[in-house]
């Protein structure tokens, strides 16, 4: 069944993901702000804006040795969250925590996800945001000693096999121009110019 992945409908659902964020992170609304304005992010650099079809998809690769498991995060491991997305992106843990709250990640539309070692280690994180039939898939990071290896690849199909589950037809993401091969080979194909929300 082909479904519509047009630019518009998914960018609908990325909105509506911003404000299921904003209202999810407890706390007393402040007027009627804009959501991203609510979450401390405002306007930034343009990006790739992606779409990918759910339905059929496979996996691309092979598992990393050391891999233990993709697991959701509960929401008392927020803390755990923004540090490693922090460490990713080399933006301080309290930027990602002001989005990622215990009370967001408490939200069944919203998961938080790792992949973890065999000794344990985080080693990569992202999020996925379920909307309107539409899967968000956002901050996904690998530690930089770890990078290459497959461990974002594999932490990404999991998130997208587990929005196609939950009743996502459709993925998105905006991404900027280095990661871009990254997500095309997970089957994301570039739509339009994309304006990125970066910290305040």
């Amino acid at each position: 069944m082909q479904h519509h992945n047009s630019t518009e409908s998914s960018a609908r659902a990325f909105r509506a993901a911003v404000e299921m964020l904003a209202t999810s992170r407890g706390g007393r609304p402040r007027g009627r702000r804009p959501a991203a304005t609510r979450l401390g992010v405002t306007g930034g650099d343009e990006q790739h804006f992606m779409v990918a079809e759910l339905e059929g998809r496979t996996s691309t690769g092979s598992v990393p040795h050391d891999l233990a498991l993709v697991r959701r995060l509960a929401s008392d491991e927020a803390g755990t969250f923004a540090r490693v997305v922090g460490l990713a992106f080399a933006v301080p843990d309290e930027v990602v925590a002001r989005v990622y709250t215990a009370e967001a990640m408490a939200n069944p539309q919203i998961g938080a996800y790792v992949a973890e070692t065999t000794t344990g280690l985080v080693v990569a994180a992202g999020a996925g945001l379920l909307t309107q039939g539409h899967l968000g898939i956002a901050n996904v990071g690998t530690l930089p000693g770890h990078r290459g290896q497959g461990y974002g690849r594999v932490l990404a199909e999991a998130i997208l096999r587990r929005g196609r589950a939950a009743g996502a037809h459709t993925a998105y993401l905006q991404t900027s121009d280095d990661t871009v091969p990254f997500f095309e080979r997970l089957g994301f194909t570039p739509r339009a110019g994309w304006t990125m929300l970066t910290a305040a």
